[in-house]
């Protein structure tokens, strides 16, 4: 994950990765070749299969592993983009039931914000190590930098709008509840407050969105209170699905 630039983005990061564990619990049955039905949206085997093809094209074309993606790796990066999808239900519940909004203006700004972030550091990146300098998509950049990162989220382009605006929705959540407080939402000492306050929040949005997840993109282990992905060796992108993704990151590149 790119850093959080502030403390208040640090202190609900985590609460909204603990909500995802426990929504991502929801099954039931699945039609044919659906990966997840989250708030009636319906995402396909197909769509989680292009994301992960994407990442995997990031990865490779920018040098950052050698040898073949696990199929550990591609369970992880498939469930990544569920998990997604869950957040930014849990928040947007969130939002809706304390009258919070987010606008498209908001989203850009985040946007925005995060782009900076991730040309920063693959800048930085590639000053370190005498490599070519990055040429890619807004949305890429984002992805690429996250894949750099120790904290990885497992970002595909195509996902970085959820991604930002589930940003957006964490910043507006938590400006309103600290207000409602009287505390300051980047001073550390507001931590405590804030996250005892919206941890409720959380887990009543969390049952009251409507999940449904393939049990092929982990399951919910209530002992440890973490998804335990499937070792899901049919997650395997095709030559066609990578080649796309390539061909795709390669129109989008600006002409020199």
């Amino acid at each position: 994950m790119i850093h959080a630039r502030s403390v208040r983005l640090a202190a609900v990061i985590v609460l909204g990765g603990a909500v995802a564990l426990a929504t991502s619990a929801c099954g039931g049955p699945m039609q044919a070749g659906a990966a997840a039905v989250v708030q009636g949206q319906r995402t396909t085997d197909a769509t989680v299969q292009d994301q992960v093809a994407s990442i995997v094209s990031l990865v490779q074309h920018n040098n950052l592993q050698q040898g073949d993606i696990t199929d550990a790796q591609r369970a992880s990066l498939a469930k990544a983009q569920i998990n997604l999808l869950v957040q930014q239900a849990v928040w947007q519940r969130v939002a809706d039931d304390h009258g919070v909004t987010v606008s498209a203006a908001d989203d850009a700004k985040e946007h925005t914000s995060l782009v900076q972030q991730a040309r920063t550091s693959i800048e930085q990146a590639q000053a370190s190590a005498g490599g070519a300098p990055f040429t890619g998509s807004d949305d890429e950049a984002v992805a690429l930098a996250d894949a750099e990162s120790q904290s990885s989220t497992g970002l595909s382009p195509s996902t970085v709008p959820i991604y930002t605006h589930i940003q957006a929705l964490i910043t507006a959540v938590v400006n309103d509840t600290a207000g409602k407080l009287h505390v300051d939402p980047n001073d550390q000492n507001s931590l405590p407050a804030l996250q005892a306050a919206i941890l409720p929040m959380l887990s009543k949005a969390s049952t009251e969105i409507n999940v449904k997840i393939s049990p092929r993109y982990g399951s919910f282990d209530p002992a440890t209170r973490q998804i335990v992905a499937a070792q899901a060796s049919w997650i395997r992108p095709t030559a066609a699905q990578l080649a796309a993704a390539a061909a795709a990151q390669q129109q989008q590149q600006p002409q020199q």
